[in-house]
């Protein structure tokens, strides 16, 4: 009997060791994992914050083209005021908006102005046209847009936009 309890002894020996084997292995496992994501999480903060150095160098340039961008354009828009206000009378305004619309639109209607034409006019104008009239006669005759491009030696999409701006097709 004493033989049988001494190797009952020995065996749970035996499965207490190999437990705490498994054990420790797997705790060190666990240690090991916990290295690495901490080199990983190491690693991916050194990307990000190279990253953002990179932004924030690509961005302070871009700011600085930007700046000087801005100023080339104001010293442009101060040079074509000052010429705009020695031709100006005394009596108009000068107004300050920078826009390249607003621009052409002023354009636009100091032309306007200058050659004392008004949009109505213009349109009576354009009803008066020789080859706007020369399409309309050719269209009352019954001639289709092809040979109408034909005979006045244009385009026919040209023929076509003309008419569909007339409202006549």
């Amino acid at each position: 009997m004493f033989t049988f309890l001494l190797f009952i002894s020995f065996l749970l020996n035996i499965v207490s060791l190999l437990s705490i084997v498994i054990l420790y292995s797997r705790q060190n496992r666990f240690v090991n994992m916990e290295k690495e994501q901490k080199k990983i999480i190491v690693e991916m903060e050194d990307i990000i914050s190279a990253y953002l150095i990179e932004m924030k160098e690509e961005n302070d340039e871009f700011m600085r083209n930007f700046s000087t961008q801005v100023r080339n354009d104001k010293e442009t828009v101060l040079h074509s005021e000052e010429n705009e206000q020695e031709d100006l009378v005394p009596s108009e305004k000068v107004t300050k908006w920078t826009g390249t619309g607003y621009k052409r639109a002023s354009q636009a209607y100091k032309q306007m102005k200058d050659h004392g034409k008004d949009p109505d006019e213009q349109s009576q104008e354009s009803e008066q046209d020789p080859f706007i009239k020369q399409v309309l006669t050719l269209r009352e005759k019954g001639m289709s847009i092809e040979e109408i491009a034909e005979s006045l030696g244009k385009g026919q999409t040209e023929i076509e936009l003309l008419l569909k701006f007339r409202q006549i097709i």
